[in-house]
């Protein structure tokens, strides 16, 4: 009598349960899956032998992720990326009142008047002076930061911090070269076309001339 003996990759379900899914958006049930290397005789799986590897496996788009997944916190990633979106505006905002060398009251009223109807939230004089003291201090690699900024913002909230920097740069009633020149880098960083930023600068003039 012989056996046929030898090793085979074999998925097994260890649990299921509830999580929130990145790709559907929504709480789905997921599969907690194994896949065990196993001793077969005669080709029939008998014995474990090593844990090959293990997923949570979506049961609805049956994508698969790390265990890690099940510790995913989708509001807490909203709220992340509003900080993120939030630090950025101000950043932006700063660098675009440095731009030609001088800052003006007009345009430190302009950036609270913004960052409230943003955040619902008040920054001070003292807010935005140690912003900017902060920056000049420790001066920004605008290409890096922008780079760094790009994958945080979906178009909208890119469209709305080139807006906003326009907003901050005409509140002194004058649009410099300087100026023009910094809103031109943040649009092409953005993938902003030349069109589509004139547009956004339409859309803003033709706010001012109605009020």
């Amino acid at each position: 009598m012989f056996f046929i003996a030898g090793t085979k990759g074999v998925t097994t379900t260890v649990s299921t349960g509830k999580f929130d899914c990145p790709q559907c958006k929504v709480e789905k049930t997921y599969k907690h899956n194994q896949v065990h290397e196993k001793v077969t005789i005669f080709f029939v799986p008998i014995a474990n032998l090593r844990l090959l590897g293990e997923c949570i496996e979506c049961q609805s788009c049956f994508n698969t992720y790390v265990m890690d997944i099940l510790d995913y916190d989708p509001k807490q990633e909203a709220r992340e990326h509003q900080a993120l979106y939030i630090i950025g505006l101000k950043k932006i905002m700063i660098i675009m009142m440095l731009a030609d060398g001088k800052i003006e009251e007009s345009e430190k009223i302009m950036m609270k008047n913004i960052y409230q109807k943003m955040t619902g939230s008040e920054l001070s004089n003292q807010d935005i002076d140690n912003e900017i003291q902060f920056i000049k201090e420790n001066p920004i690699d605008l290409e890096d930061y922008l780079n760094h900024l790009f994958p945080q913002l979906n178009q909208s909230g890119r469209e709305e911090i080139i807006k906003v920097a326009y907003w901050v740069s005409i509140s002194d009633s004058h649009f410099d070269k300087t100026e023009e020149k910094l809103l031109k880098k943040l649009a092409k960083h953005f993938q902003i076309s030349n069109a589509h930023l004139r547009g956004i600068i339409l859309e803003v003039n033709e706010t001012i001339s109605e009020n």
